[in-house]
């Protein structure tokens, strides 16, 4: 991708997060994303935060850990998901089991990107189909429904809807620091940017991507 490519991209967002009446940052510098990480990869981190976001619902701890060994994806974790997994349920914090169930808009993006839903609109909660897509672990499905992907969405594409979610988790930001209320859920422009920037990001662990605006 090149640095006109990109030039071009973060011109067309901002055309069209003013055409939604949010605000932009013209000096906000270009990312600098350009490859995105393996297919593999991508799978085992959402098949870990799909296992994951059982727990914040009430899901035992234990057979949610013993379904990620035996799906063979222990490797996918990061630290701290690892450190929640060696806690009991009546043990993890409030703000654990609330980055727990925030997983849900993170997946959704992951979902975008592998294709298997067709829209990521920030003015929108994940969709009432999310659950039906995704292995249900409660009911002892295996992962073969995230297995079986194959595919991620071309990178120029992937870096245009990562460019967009940054620059509106900008103008979320920018809101609450001038005191007024944004628009948009600015929880979930992070926790979607976020995974778009980890996809992107192929030297950092889940909990060390890199989020400023």
């Amino acid at each position: 991708m090149t640095e006109e490519q990109k030039s071009q991209i973060k011109l067309e967002n901002e055309v069209l997060i003013k055409k939604k009446s949010y605000r932009t940052n013209d000096w906000l510098p270009i990312l600098e994303s350009s490859s995105l990480r393996p297919t593999e990869e991508i799978i085992g981190r959402m098949s870990i935060m799909n296992a994951l976001v059982n727990i914040a619902f009430g899901a035992p701890i234990q057979i949610i850990n013993n379904w990620i060994e035996f799906n063979d994806l222990t490797s996918y974790l990061s630290n701290s998901e690892a450190a929640i997994l060696q806690k009991q349920n009546s043990k993890l914090t409030l703000q654990e089991l609330s980055s727990l169930e925030w997983y849900l808009e993170s997946l959704w993006s992951f979902m975008w990107l592998t294709e298997m839903i067709s829209e990521l609109d920030p003015e929108k909660y994940v969709g009432n189909n999310m659950a039906s897509l995704l292995p249900n672990l409660k009911d002892g499905e295996n992962n073969k429904k995230l297995e079986r992907l194959t595919i991620t969405r071309p990178a120029i594409a992937a870096y245009k809807m990562l460019d967009y979610y940054y620059r509106l988790h900008w103008y979320c930001v920018d809101e609450r620091f001038n005191g007024r209320q944004a628009k948009l859920n600015e929880e979930l422009i992070y926790q979607r940017r976020k995974a778009l920037e980890w996809a992107f990001d192929q030297a950092s662990d889940w909990d060390d991507v890199e989020m400023g605006t």
